[in-house]
């Protein structure tokens, strides 16, 4: 390979727009994609659809459509003009943790609902579940970066109002609309309101970083919290090291009325691989894709030149073509346990084997990998991950085009303004304030960015 230009990242879809708008482009190259989208439009690009149906070895199909949603996106009229960077949209899923030595202590019922949740929150607060008869509990735990923090943020919490912030959702005529500005969000602003007068939630939120948070379930002081998949690795593990008798566990999230909350991930592409019109070899990018997938067959060696070098370098970063599985995570969890069951870890990859091992660790006192077992093992992350993927019970982002023209102008600007007015909302000055918002909002560049989002939406 020779590359005609490398660039540090953050500069990448700026320089990549240049090359497009020069006409002269390489053979191979990485897209956004609304850079595809254009391209596509145009005329410039190879069309991948044969090519990938003859060259794609059965590892490399096997691993790029295991989320058919997301390798669709590559696809412009039925056409596959691209090989898409595939990742998980449902690792990423919210998730609800709870202590649930607590809810056992005050006999409290597991979540069902919104209600359920105030109540468990209030319950923490004013019945001393950690038994130092000092009313230093905290409900529910946010940082000030609630709006886009996957550990201690609000997304899952808004979700159950089937309300989506700082996401594209489709409106009654199937248009694209910002969820942030929606009347949904108002009403999910409203409890928060409530239960941060009540002191339900963490009074100084508005100040606490993540780093501030996690200290509070580390010390045993915080009772639940919406987060990720890695939360009982990433953030409580430090508790259950500490606390012999601290037991959390993870739930799906709840909703605030009789319509089942649905949780909101990304599209798991944010880039495509794409071959130029004029190449001559357009197979060379499938041959490239098989070599990267390699290192995801089962019977891959431990040490397979994908990973981390011995020397510690991040091989895998900087392979040219590297799509992920998409359900990689999830299918570890689900072997792990037929292994843990069997008592036969035989049939496990090397990464599934190393899981098991921590989670026999764990099972044979072993509370250094606690987190372990509650993100692989059962109860777990991937048990709530697994069941919204069942049920087919989550969303994707509406939006995944890049940064539109006004976006890369305002976005940032706006984002601000959103997150100073819901932290307003919440300690307690007049929900009106959110109205003004939506308007002002509007004004500032929210109707342009909606219109372009729409233009682009028009062309998938």
């Amino acid at each position: 390979m020779k590359y005609t230009w490398t660039v540090p990242i953050e500069q990448f879809e700026q320089k990549m727009n240049v090359t497009i708008a020069s006409g002269d482009l390489p053979d191979v190259m990485w897209l956004t994609n609304k850079q595809l989208t254009d391209l596509a439009d145009n005329d410039m690009l190879y069309d991948l659809t044969d090519v990938y149906e003859q060259y794609a070895s059965p590892l490399a199909k096997e691993i790029l459509q295991q989320d058919q949603k997301a390798f669709d996106t590559a696809k412009i009229n039925d056409r596959l003009m691209a090989i898409p960077k595939t990742a998980s949209a449902v690792d990423g899923l919210q998730i609800l943790h709870i202590r649930t030595d607590w809810l056992e202590k005050l006999k409290l019922p597991e979540p069902k609902t919104m209600q359920d949740l105030v109540d468990i929150a209030r319950a923490f607060v004013t019945q001393d579940p950690d038994g130092n008869n000092k009313a230093d509990t905290i409900g529910i735990g946010f940082t000030k970066s609630f709006l886009t923090d996957n550990h201690f943020g609000a997304a899952g919490y808004f979700a159950g109002f089937h309300a989506y912030t700082q996401k594209w959702v489709k409106d009654d005529s199937g248009n694209l609309v910002y969820g942030s500005v929606q009347p949904q969000v108002r009403e999910g602003l409203q409890l928060l309101q409530d239960m941060y007068k009540e002191g339900l939630l963490d009074q100084e939120f508005g100040v606490k970083d993540r780093a501030k948070v996690t200290e509070s379930v580390v010390s045993g002081k915080l009772g639940m919290f919406y987060g990720g998949m890695s939360s009982p690795g990433a953030v409580i593990q430090d508790n259950a090291t500490n606390d012999p008798n601290a037991e959390w566990k993870a739930f799906t999230i709840v909703s605030a009325d009789e319509v089942k909350a649905t949780p909101m991930g990304k599209v798991p592409v944010q880039l495509y691989y794409a071959v130029s019109k004029k190449s001559k070899n357009p197979e060379a990018i499938i041959k490239m894709l098989n070599f990267s997938m390699e290192g995801f067959a089962p019977d891959a060696p431990a040490d397979t030149g994908f990973g981390i070098s011995a020397s510690g370098i991040p091989v895998y970063l900087y392979n040219f073509i590297g799509p992920e599985p998409a359900m990689k995570n999830l299918n570890a969890h689900r072997n792990v346990l037929k292994a843990l069951e069997a008592n036969d870890s035989s049939s496990l990859t090397t990464e599934e084997k190393s899981y098991y091992d921590r989670i026999v660790d764990h099972r044979s006192g072993n509370r250094a990998e606690w987190g372990q077992e509650r993100i692989f093992g059962t109860p777990s992350s991937f048990d709530v991950i697994d069941q919204y993927v069942l049920e087919d019970n989550y969303l994707l982002d509406g939006y995944y085009g890049g940064s539109t023209p006004t976006m890369v102008e305002k976005m940032a600007s706006l984002q601000q303004m959103e997150e100073e007015v819901f932290t307003k909302v919440i300690m307690g000055q007049s929900i009106d304030i959110f109205d003004k918002f939506v308007e002002d909002w509007n004004k500032l560049g929210g109707e342009l960015i909606t219109k372009e989002v729409n233009e682009w939406a028009a062309k998938q």
